[in-house]
């Protein structure tokens, strides 16, 4: 079975790919962790061969990613990713089945109030929905809303529910997955 590489390796593999010219001490600064557990971990990842350490002088080394820790920080990045892609994917759905609550009770018009990640997301589910009869903005402010008709999906931690055409989406879709 192969070695899987614990976040922190990863963490310092990442340093070492962004900064040849880094230390033990910058590394341990960056990622959060002691000085006395960076050495420990570097210590392992020379081990498993995924940093190669070279002396510069008496005093200064030098570390290098070898290509199996290069290799291992692609493979973890490529995870990452999808999992990412999954999560977006997941929220999209749970979005796309609150709207269509709404569509079934005869609501057309819809209003995203944001300006973030999630607007950017709820954006996409209503676009994706294929509903030739829906309808959407988007706007930032509360003071940018125009549509009395509309329900304003409340895309923003830092605006208020005003009144009941208001749905925070993110409340609504935590319920949805059980948070």
């Amino acid at each position: 079975m192969p070695e899987r590489i614990e976040d922190n390796e990863f963490k310092i593999i990442h340093e070492i790919g962004k900064n040849l010219n880094t230390t033990q001490r910058k590394i341990s600064r960056q990622i959060g962790i002691s000085l006395g557990m960076t050495n420990i971990i570097m210590k392992r990842l020379i081990a498993k061969g995924y940093v190669k350490m070279r002396g510069l002088n008496r005093r200064n080394v030098e570390y290098i990613l070898t290509p199996r820790g290069f290799a291992e920080k692609v493979k973890k990045t490529h995870r990452y990713l999808l999992r990412t892609v999954d999560t977006i994917k997941t929220l999209k759905e749970k979005i796309q089945d609150t709207i269509l609550e709404y569509y079934e009770k005869g609501e057309r018009n819809f209003t995203i109030l944001g300006k973030g990640e999630l607007a950017d997301i709820v954006e996409m589910s209503l676009r994706d929905m294929g509903k030739g009869d829906l309808r959407y903005w988007r706007v930032r402010t509360p003071e940018e809303i125009n549509s009395k008709n509309s329900i304003i999906l409340l895309a923003d931690r830092n605006i208020q529910k005003r009144n009941n055409r208001y749905l925070n989406i993110l409340e609504a879709i935590s319920r949805k997955i059980g948070v």
